[in-house]
């Protein structure tokens, strides 16, 4: 049951979140989120953190989808947070080749500290 009071919060929760909660107009959504995630003090954490924090306050139809759209969108957070997605290579595989030099692989890895010849470069080459 939703009940639209128009009390102070002091008076609504207790320090552990439960009580009533402030129904939240589709028109202050973005504000609300504003508030437990782009807020200079919330400190833009990710998506279950900002939900969490937003039940604590708050209520409105739809709070799990817009809060992950929210986050996902925040322009701070796609700016200076790494991505969490990393794409690693897989592990090198051979192919069989028909005929020698089909294909080469090349690498030159330094520069190294100088060998007793003074060479300071490895130019690895592979067919």
């Amino acid at each position: 049951m939703l009940v639209f009071f128009n009390l102070t919060f002091e008076e609504e929760l207790d320090d552990s979140g439960n009580g009533f909660k402030a129904v939240i107009p589709r028109s202050l959504v973005k504000r609300a989120l504003f508030t437990c995630h782009g807020h200079p003090l919330s400190g833009h954490a990710g998506r279950s953190t900002t939900l969490d924090r937003a039940k604590l306050l708050y209520y409105w139809p739809g709070m799990d989808r817009d809060t992950r759209i929210y986050v996902k969108a925040c322009r701070h957070c796609q700016q200076y947070k790494p991505n969490q997605h990393k794409n690693y290579a897989g592990p090198y595989t051979p192919h069989n080749m028909t005929t020698p030099w089909e294909v080469m692989c090349i690498d030159l890895m330094g520069p190294k500290p100088a060998s007793r010849s003074q060479f300071k470069w490895i130019l690895v080459i592979i067919d």
